[in-house]
C-alpha cells in the first residue's frame, strides 16, 4: 500500500510543467504566431494587387463582350460600342462605358462622364482596393499618358486604343500597391487580348 502511494506521487510530480517550461512554450507559440500573421498579411497585400489586375482584364473582356452582344446602354445600342477609360486624375478607379459617338465623328473614342458613364444605364465604375492605385498609362512601351481609352466597335469588334487624339496598337496600365510598392502591369493589344505581365 505504501509502495502504491509513492508511485502515485511520482506520477503526479512528473506530470506537472515547471514555470520555465511553460514560459518557453508560450514564447515558441508567440514566435510562430507572429511569423504566421506577418506572412498572412503579406500574402493579402499580394492578393489585393493580383485581384485588381485580374479585374481590369475581366472588364476589358466585359466591354468587348458588350460590343459583340450589342448590349444596350439604356434604350439604345451605343453607336461607338463599349469601352474602358483609365485616367491618372482618378487613380483609384476606372470606368466601363458606352461610347455613344458615331465612328469617325469628333469625340469618338473619348469618354464623356456626363453622358456615357451612367451606372443606371449599364456603365460600371470600378473602385480599386484602398491601397491600390493606377500609377502609369502608356501607349506602346514608353509613351506616357494622363489618360487612355480602349473601345470595341461592333460588330467585329474593331479595337481602338487612344489617348488625346493619339492611337496605338498596345496599351499598358500599371497598378501599384501603395503599402509595398509592388506593381502589376496589364497590357491590351490591337486584337483586344488583355493579360497581366510582371
Amino acid at each position: 500500500m505504501i509502495f502504491a502511494t509513492k508511485e502515485k506521487r511520482r506520477f503526479k510530480e512528473k506530470k506537472a510543467l515547471t514555470l520555465i517550461e511553460m514560459v518557453v512554450s508560450l514564447a515558441v507559440i508567440m514566435f510562430v504566431s507572429t511569423i504566421f500573421v506577418y506572412n498572412y498579411r503579406d500574402s493579402n497585400k499580394r492578393t489585393d494587387l493580383i485581384m485588381a489586375a485580374q479585374m481590369m482584364v475581366s472588364d476589358i473582356h466585359r466591354a468587348q463582350n458588350n460590343s459583340l452582344g450589342l448590349v444596350n446602354y439604356g434604350e439604345e445600342v451605343p453607336a461607338g460600342g463599349w469601352g474602358v477609360s483609365y485616367d491618372l486624375a482618378t487613380p483609384d478607379k476606372y470606368v466601363v462605358f458606352a461610347d455613344l459617338e458615331e465612328p469617325g465623328t469628333y469625340g469618338y473614342g473619348l469618354y464623356d462622364s456626363q453622358v456615357e458613364g451612367d451606372i443606371n444605364l449599364g456603365a460600371k465604375i470600378v473602385e480599386l482596393a484602398p491601397e491600390i492605385r493606377i500609377t502609369g498609362i502608356r501607349l506602346g512601351t514608353a509613351n506616357l499618358r494622363q489618360s487612355a481609352v480602349v473601345t470595341f466597335l461592333p460588330p467585329d469588334p474593331q479595337i481602338n486604343i487612344s489617348s488625346g487624339g493619339s492611337t496605338s496598337t498596345t496599351l499598358y496600365v500599371d497598378l501599384t500597391d501603395q503599402r509595398n510598392n509592388n506593381t502589376k502591369t496589364m497590357i491590351v493589344n490591337f486584337l483586344g487580348l488583355a493579360e497581366i505581365i510582371n
